[in-house]
């Protein structure tokens, strides 16, 4: 099984907008938005913000 690992302070994509994950349980993940809202996504709904390079 291929699961997706998020850490504190990585930015992702979420349906809502763009955020930064506050903290994950199990496949749970609170994303501070950048709207300022905190909310709660399950892990497959969300995807890494690699805006690197």
């Amino acid at each position: 099984m291929n699961e997706d690992l998020f850490l504190k302070g990585q930015r992702v994509i979420t349906p809502d907008g763009d955020g930064e994950v506050v903290d994950s349980i199990g496949h749970t993940i609170s994303v501070k938005l950048d709207s300022g809202d905190i909310k709660e996504f399950e892990a497959e709904d969300l995807r890494d913000d690699n805006s690197a390079g």
